[in-house]
């Protein structure tokens, strides 16, 4: 990130866990200490990084006790540092007009494996395919055409010796045309430079943009012309300061340190002071949130926030032993930090949760003293998300009889199961884009397990506009492509998180799928046949992998039944599904030593690592490649197309034993107090109940919302109300199938909003 700095802007950076740094302009209200004219990628010794850093920090070969930017060949890459790709970063104050206004020079450390040298093919220019390059902003949102465009400075063989080499790039003028004519010893009106261009000067060039003829766009179309492919360099858009590796043969590392623009007599000694400590911080709840607040002190250049489930020191922080939960800039518009977070289990209340805020400097170095920025929030209003529940032995019973007739239905599940809901409220992206509406993709799960048994069961009703479930005639059906059509995946720990070195905030330490006593598996919801021939009854998969396995897709013991979701007109609109699995069946058969599962008694719980994705594939005739996304139910940030095998991305589930699960229940209809319950049924079709307890008279409203927050029914409208526990029916028939919000209003002294979903 390289910026000048001026009187309307200044870029700092806030770190993060891995000390990378977010951008952010300065404001002219906003008094921070004046850096002078250098902005600092690298700094010895504190190695601060630019937010998207597609490199990778590694020791220096010279120096153990130093870290440095690796960028590795790839084939025609581009790895570097970026910005927003359609803003970029205004460095036009940084270069002049020609090369007589002069401008700053680019310094950092080089160091290029010899294997580097010699490559050649790439173009006519002298010094072939290697090269530092900066990109500017994309044009419009032509992304995937790379309509950018690029300046190059082209690395001679002479620095690809596998040395360190500091070097000073004086930057070239601002167009391409003052370029060119200063590399003929020029100025732009055709007179003689009084000081011809030499060295490292000559190695720049505009090179536009690259299309299908190459660089500089369509074929015959003259450098600085209209079309988008030959854009001249923007200086006031720099995205992007990239080792380019253009050329698709072999290639090796390219490392940096020291990166920055400025003059030779830039003081870097600003990059690695430490800010003093801050004081006057909040810690509160606002309903279920927990907020974290400070006055900003216009000394600092931004701000920690820490949070643990033990109290935060700095010993802990110094150690590592800490996560930072956010980074707020010293221009941010709100000084505080909400965190919002569901507790597995109602009966886990309340949870103290600790906090600490830590001032950083404009590089993002922080100060070693949080003892008067910490704190502890207890929230007793936390709201509960879907848990794991137990069946008692008749109704678990009833659902191992549907599964053996081949009877789908959540019938025996307890009335009070919360469902987990795979939404447009509570996904995130795993692979391709967000369905357009819950209609699109949404699913509705049930989830339970009897100790008698030793079983676990999974009831689901996933919503499909279009269905691409997998062919009859497909190759390994049940294993190897069950995921690229209509399908469900879940990833579960056999395991309480609390006995792998794991926590209630954090989940699960593992990065990959572990074995023996802490296993973890992945199973595939999976079926044969299409929507013309479904053969109802088959056997789940699960697939998991770890030391010392080699194997994957093994079939388990359990079954799965399943049917089509059908409107009141017969079309299909998705599918529902009943899986049974025994514990035992849970160990991969080449390690018998992965230790059994034993639930939860029915006085305790335990809290295991779960996740639900859904796939979707709208192309019946298909094949798995065809896939168009994959949705899943962890609302974690590190989640992403690889949680099938990383259950660090995996929720943390409560496994609830029966008395547990009452006590939780009853708590929400006690005499005294207001409570709004969870529909019943639900998923519903076209009618459900709502229950909701008043300790004292008030006026009531009683509203239903769709996802849009768009009020679609008012039940109860200002109606006073006596004590007691109340129940109203709503029906939906005249509404779409999807998801819906109720809302209780109380007067003044309640309000609670919960989520239904109407399957028609």
């Amino acid at each position: 990130m390289i910026a000048r700095v001026t009187t309307f802007g200044r870029m700092l950076f806030a770190l993060t866990a891995f000390v990378l740094l977010l951008p952010f302009f300065h404001t002219a209200n906003a008094q921070a200490p004046d850096l002078g004219e250098e902005f600092i990628i690298f700094v010895e010794g504190t190695n601060v990084l630019l937010p998207s850093f597609d490199g990778t920090a590694v020791t220096d070969p010279m120096d153990p006790n130093n870290t440095v930017a690796r960028f590795q060949h790839g084939g025609w890459a581009a790895p570097g540092f970026r910005w927003d790709s359609e803003v970029g970063a205004d460095m036009s104050s940084m270069v002049g007009a020609t090369v007589a206004d002069g401008g700053a020079s680019l310094f950092l450390k080089l160091l290029v494996d010899p294997s580097m040298a010699g490559q050649t093919g790439c173009g006519t220019t002298t010094f072939d395919c290697l090269a530092i390059t900066l990109f500017d902003k994309v044009l419009g949102t032509e992304v995937t055409d790379n309509r950018e465009g690029r300046l190059k400075w082209f690395i001679p063989d002479d620095l690809r010796d596998g040395n360190w080499h500091s070097i000073e790039i004086p930057l070239p003028p601002s167009t391409g045309a003052a370029q060119d004519s200063a590399q003929a010893g020029k100025n732009v009106d055709g007179t003689a430079l009084a000081t011809p261009l030499s060295g490292l000067a000559m190695n720049w060039e505009y090179v536009g943009g690259w299309s299908g003829y190459g660089w500089g766009g369509t074929a015959g179309t003259p450098q600085g012309a209209a079309d988008p492919n030959w854009q001249e360099f923007e200086w006031d858009a720099v995205r992007g300061i990239t080792i380019h590796f253009d050329w698709n043969g072999e290639g090796s590392d390219v490392l940096m340190d020291d990166v920055y623009i400025g003059s030779s007599s830039t003081d870097l000694g600003s990059a690695v002071s430490a800010p003093a400590a801050m004081s006057g911080v909040t810690f509160g709840t606002n309903a279920a949130s927990n907020v974290v607040s400070w006055a900003h002190n216009p000394d600092f250049g931004g701000y920690n926030v820490y949070l643990d489930e033990a109290a935060i020191t700095q010993a802990r922080i110094d150690a590592s032993d800490v996560s930072i939960f956010a980074t707020v800039p010293f221009n941010a518009a709100d000084f505080s930090v909400t965190h919002d977070f569901q507790i597995p289990h109602g009966s886990l209340l309340p949870l103290d949760i600790y906090y600490a805020v830590a001032s950083t400097n404009l590089f993002g170095v922080a100060n070693s003293d949080v003892s008067n920025s910490s704190g502890v929030v207890s929230n007793t209003e936390m709201s509960e998300q879907a848990y794991i529940i137990e069946i008692d032995d008749a109704n678990a019973d009833a659902i191992f009889n549907a599964v053996a007739s081949e009877t789908v239905s959540d019938d025996a599940f307890p009335a009070k199961t919360i469902p987990f809901m795979v939404d447009s409220s509570h996904w995130s992206a795993s692979e391709g884009a967000l369905p357009d509406n819950n209609t699109d993709v949404s699913g509705t799960f049930k989830v339970g397990f009897n100790r008698s048994f030793n079983e676990l069961y999974i009831y689901g009703e996933v919503t499909d506009d279009v269905l691409g479930l997998q062919p009859g005639t497909t190759a390994d059906n049940i294993g190897g492509t069950g995921w690229g059509f209509d399908s469900v995946e879940l990833g579960w720990g056999a395991y309480d998180v609390r006995n792998a070195s794991g926590s209630l905030l954090a989940g699960a330490p593992q990065q990959s799928f572990q074995r023996e006593a802490t296993p973890d598996y992945q199973m595939r919801i999976s079926w044969l046949g299409d929507e013309a021939a479904l053969d109802p009854g088959n056997t789940s998969t699960f697939i998991t992998t770890g030391t010392g396995e080699t194997g994957e897709g093994e079939s388990v013991g359990g079954r799965t039944v399943m049917a089509l979701l059908e409107d009141g007109a017969g079309a299909n609109i998705g599918y529902k599904f009943l899986t049974v699995y025994n514990f035992a069946d849970f160990r991969f058969s080449g390690n018998a030593t992965d230790v059994p599962f034993t639930p939860p008694s029915v006085d305790d719980l335990a809290l295991v690592p779960f996740n639900i994705a859904i796939n979707d594939n709208d192309n019946a005739a298909s094949t798995a490649a065809d896939r168009e996304r994959q949705v899943q139910w962890s609302t974690k940030p590190t989640a992403n197309n690889a949680w099938w095998n990383t259950p660090s991305q995996w929720m943390t589930v409560a496994m609830v034993g029966t008395s547990v699960t009452a006590t939780a229940n009853e708590e929400e209809v006690l005499p005294g107090e207001f409570a709004l319950q969870q529909n019943y049924p639900n998923p519903f079709n076209p009618s459900t109940s709502i229950a909701f307890t008043l300790p004292q008279s008030e006026n009531v409203t009683l509203s239903v919302y769709n996802v849009l927050g768009q009020k679609v029914a008012t039940l109860i409208s200002g109606q006073t109300m006596n004590v007691g526990t109340h129940t109203v029916q709503f029906d939906a028939s005249s509404l779409a199938s999807g998801m819906y919000l109720y809302r209780l209003d109380a007067g003044s002294s309640y309000s609670k909003t919960h989520t239904m979903m109407l399957m028609k």
